[in-house]
């Protein structure tokens, strides 16, 4: 570690201590403070609190330090840090140049609906000018960074932010935006050097985490945990951070299974290409005995072309496939190749998307994590993994989900009691792999992910009243937890996946109706006992399942 900050000194076992005493205060601490909304919101709250609870200072000090690193374009997290007296000095003195030069000029409206819109070239010509004028010049390049980033040109932010006219003074500034950066365009090797020509005085914690999680990229295990044990001793008070180093330390271990009793299990409508490619990459990973079944949803493609030459890929008996004559929708397709006898007498269904990328272990990853939750005593029904977009920058479009407990300031629809609200905490964020880490879920992304048989017989299958596709993994999840049943979250496994959601694609009026509508079905399927109750278990289980993998690494 280079980090020379006072609290670098204070033994992990403090920290732990201070996110235990904040806790009962931030019922949803264990959940995940990396949303963006969540960080703002806890680094306030626990300054509050630090005054009344000192053993919540060495806490609240990292955390503003740690928030302003990770977003420092933010105003509100950066005036934060310039306003405490006590915090990190280079950090607060970084901060304190920034504050008050942060906010939106006067066109940021017009800005706006431009970077909205992603149309790079305009984007440029419109933004460069600004980014000229010294004293807009951070104004500007605040309200865009982010965007400029997600829009997929690698040139564009590295040329914008060269141009900014931001002066001596926050040069630190630019070293940390042109190695997030690195991060995100450049293959992990080539990113390391920039990562470590950071000031690590300055950026620290943020310098090192990145490190670790470049090394881990790059293969390199043992210098990606040493430099994660590090940081931990100084952020034990970090949920995300002492999962994903537990993770490291407790690896999985390989299951056995020869996978006879696993059936892997896709369906597609009209994208024959991609359920082409997606099939390659199925055969081409270890399924051992595993069978493939494909169901063509009513497709007026080239599908059975595409599928009849897949059939060549894989092993003798190996792979089956049906047609329907129409489009069913989504949860009944998934409930027809459940019905087929042959899946019926499996012990596990791995669903599959027609359009992801997939690492060879994925199977083995999704039954191996599995076998280990039974070993421990928790069997569960479901275990999902991480989802991201396919090309870089690669954003978290599913991690682990959660349910808040109902809040009744917070509401979709005018004059109807909602309860179901999902704590959703990735967000989209970029994937920096704070995500990476294992542990019960309320629910997990349909893209990929294992069900049991005997989960299906107990609970049921896809509620077909969710078509075309909006919520029905969700509500079945529920389904499943309601019921006592245990959905698990292996975030150690990471697949792409090419296109978005069904819910971030809805943008007609009547994409937007039926997921509205479906909304409204979920919430009337599930009483407000039932919802505080699921709820309240799970949050329980987070903080047991934190507090004892914090304990685990004490002991270490």
């Amino acid at each position: 570690m280079h980090d020379t900050s006072t609290t670098a000194n204070i033994s992990a076992s403090v920290f732990v201590r201070a996110a235990r005493a904040l806790r009962p205060h931030a019922p949803t601490w264990a959940l995940g403070i990396e949303q963006h909304a969540s960080i703002r919101a806890l680094t306030k709250g626990s300054a509050v609190l630090a005054v009344t609870t000192p053993a919540v200072g060495p806490l609240a000090q990292g955390l503003a330090r740690w928030a302003f690193l990770r977003r420092p374009l933010d105003p509100a997290l950066t005036g934060h840090l310039a306003g405490l007296e006590d915090a990190h000095l280079p950090s607060r003195n970084l901060a304190a140049a920034m504050n008050g030069r942060l906010d939106a000029p006067e066109e940021a409206e017009a800005m706006n609906e431009l970077l909205d819109a992603g149309e790079a070239a305009m984007t440029a010509r419109h933004l460069l000018s600004r980014l000229h004028q010294p004293d807009q010049a951070l104004g500007w390049l605040a309200l865009g960074w982010d965007r400029l980033l997600r829009m997929g040109n690698a040139d564009l932010p590295r040329s914008l932010l060269e141009a900014t006219a931001l002066g001596d003074d926050l040069a630190p500034l630019v070293a940390r935006l042109r190695a997030e950066w690195a991060a995100l365009y450049l293959d992990p090797a080539d990113a390391l050097p920039q990562v470590e020509q950071l000031d690590p005085d300055l950026f620290g914690p943020w310098r090192d985490y990145l490190l670790a999680e470049l090394a881990l990229r790059c293969g390199d295990t043992e210098r990606a945990t040493a430099g994660l044990t590090e940081l931990w001793k100084t952020m034990a008070w970090h949920p995300q951070l002492t999962l994903k180093l537990h993770a490291l330390l407790h690896p999985t271990l390989t299951t056995t299974s020869d996978f006879s009793d696993v059936a892997v299990l896709l369906y597609s409508w009209n994208k024959a290409e991609l359920l082409s490619a997606t099939l390659q990459a199925v055969a081409a990973s270890d399924l051992r005995q595993a069978r493939v079944f494909v169901l063509d949803n009513g497709s007026t493609d080239h599908m059975t072309e595409v599928i009849g030459q897949a059939k060549q890929l894989f092993p003798e008996g190996h792979f089956h496939s049906l047609t329907l004559p129409v489009n069913l929708g989504a949860p009944a397709a998934r409930n027809w190749l459940l019905s087929l006898p042959e899946v019926r007498a499996s012990r596990w269904a791995a669903f599959l998307d027609d359009d992801v990328e997939l690492p060879g272990h994925w199977l083995v990853q999704l039954v191996s994590e599995a076998e280990r939750a039974e070993l421990e005593g928790n069997p569960v029904d479901v275990v999902g993994c991480r989802v991201t977009s396919a090309r870089r920058p690669h954003t978290v479009q599913s991690a682990d989900y959660h349910l808040l407990p109902p809040n009744d300031s917070v509401k979709t629809f005018v004059d109807f009691a909602e309860k179901i609200m999902v704590f959703d905490n990735a967000s989209n964020d970029f994937d920096l792999g704070l995500f990476g880490y294992c542990r019960p879920a309320t629910s997990v992304s349909g893209c990929c992910h294992l069900l049991s048989l005997a989960g299906v017989e107990r609970c049921g299958t896809f509620d077909i009243r969710f078509s075309p596709t909006q919520f029905d993994d969700l509500e079945r999840d529920i389904r499943l937890g309601v019921a006592g049943l245990n959905v698990h979250y292996a975030g150690n496994l990471t697949i792409r996946h090419i296109q978005h959601s069904s819910l971030a694609k809805a943008q007609s009026l009547q994409a937007v109706a039926h997921v509205f509508g479906n909304k409204i079905k979920l919430e009337g399927k599930y009483t407000m006992d039932e919802i505080r109750a699921l709820s309240g278990r799970m949050l329980n289980r987070m903080n047991e399942d934190l507090s004892r993998k914090e304990d685990d690494l004490l002991a270490t």
